[in-house]
């Protein structure tokens, strides 16, 4: 009998409220952060299912029976989620917290199901029945859930209480299902903003970062400035995601601990507020989420992009407003000693607009500098820090192997 294949996965994995961004053996997957849950069969194309191997990550079909979510069956995953007939699930950003929901777990088990499926192939051309796989993980939550009970509970919802866990997921591309067996070794969970940070100390090569990321700030306050200037400061983190705020302050690699805090606002809230509005207008759009909302909103040869950028503006002054209200009790609880104030996450492009103006009065009359991360960085900011973590961790276990 032929030895099932094994083969092993590094995962850093950001699950934000409205978009997962993983590196899974370095390589960037993003997506919608939403699962279906589909009642029959999906159509069958007349082709081959190796010719479907390459848009795989689009086409997320599976079945997972694992004992860590509460009801096992099929799930469209991320952008198939989006474009099926079904209705999508995503995060409840009012209610869900993400440690104890199954849409972290159902989103990231499908995931590198697929992704093993799809390096497998790669690799030996060909399609397997089975894989065994091992994974090692690192991941984070925000700052205003975590705390070491929590990250605990969330990292044994993946490897187990005695790291014996075994998640079945059966990866369905056309008309051949393969069944994959992830088993998690490592699974480290850190507070959202630490990792952060080290995506702007450093590059994907431990390097100081010295790139576009700084051009703003460079043009802002006439400097030249690299990932050098950060070391050793004292940072204060506003992450800005669909849910939540996250307002770390690190003091060189360490998190300040005297108080560590986030809000329950963010764009997802402008966003479910808008949408309210704009659905008493067009009546007629009956499966509209938020991620389809904001591709609204981006989009602006859409029909819709009109409508949706004016019912977003109100409501995104409204958050902008409790963000940078709840960011003002975080600075006086550290008495303004702070370096630099850096703003970044999703949800810093979109309420860029509304929230800026009101941080650089602030920044002005304390004396602080702002680094308001690019958009084309910004939504990566934690998995790519976690990314630098993992790379830092591999080079020092080099070292102590060489020592």
């Amino acid at each position: 009998m032929a030895k099932t294949p094994e083969i092993h996965l590094d995962c850093t994995n950001d699950n934000g409220n409205s978009e997962q961004a993983l590196y899974i053996n370095g390589d960037l997957v993003r997506q919608p952060n939403v699962y279906a849950e589909p009642t029959s069969k999906g159509f069958v194309d007349n082709v081959s299912p190796e010719s479907q191997i390459e848009n795989l990550m689009n086409q997320i079909d599976v079945t997972i029976s694992s004992r860590s979510i509460q009801f096992n069956g099929d799930y469209y995953i991320g952008l198939k989620a989006i474009k099926s007939k079904y209705q999508p699930v995503s995060m409840d950003v009012e209610l869900d917290t993400k440690y104890d929901s199954d849409l972290p777990i159902i989103n990231t088990l499908g995931t590198l199901a697929a992704k093993a499926v799809q390096n497998y192939f790669k690799e030996n051309k060909k399609i397997p029945s089975e894989l065994d796989v091992t994974v090692d993980m690192l991941t984070a939550l925000p700052v205003e859930q975590w705390n070491p009970k929590n990250a605990d509970v969330f990292a044994k919802r993946f490897t187990g209480d005695n790291e014996s866990l075994i998640h079945n997921v059966t990866v369905h591309i056309n008309n051949v299902d393969v069944l994959v067996k992830i088993k998690f070794g490592q699974v480290k969970v850190a507070a959202e903003g630490v990792p952060a940070l080290f995506a702007l100390l450093f590059d994907q090569n431990l390097n100081n970062r010295n790139d576009e990321i700084f051009k703003h700030f460079n043009e802002d306050y006439g400097k030249e400035i690299t990932g050098e200037y950060l070391k050793g400061k004292r940072i204060s983190h506003i992450d800005i995601g669909d849910g939540t705020s996250d307002m770390p302050v690190t003091d060189g690699f360490n998190l300040d601990t005297h108080f560590v805090t986030g809000c329950n606002h963010g764009v997802g809230h402008a966003i479910e507020a808008a949408i309210q509005n704009f659905k008493e207008k067009h009546s007629t759009l009956k499966k509209l989420t938020r991620q389809k909302f904001s591709e609204y909103l981006k989009d602006e040869n859409h029909q819709y992009h009109q409508d949706a950028v004016r019912f977003f503006q109100k409501t995104a002054l409204v958050q902008s407003k409790f963000i940078f209200k709840h960011y003002q009790r975080v600075l006086s609880a550290f008495d303004n000693e702070v370096d630099l104030i850096v703003v970044y996450g999703g949800g810093s492009i979109a309420l860029k607009d509304s929230l800026y103006p009101l941080l650089e009065d602030l920044g002005e009359k304390l004396g602080k500098e702002i680094l308001w991360v690019p958009e084309e960085y910004a939504p990566l900011m934690n998995v790519e820090g976690l990314l630098v973590l993992l790379n830092r961790m591999k080079n020092q276990s080099k070292k102590k192997v060489k020592a």
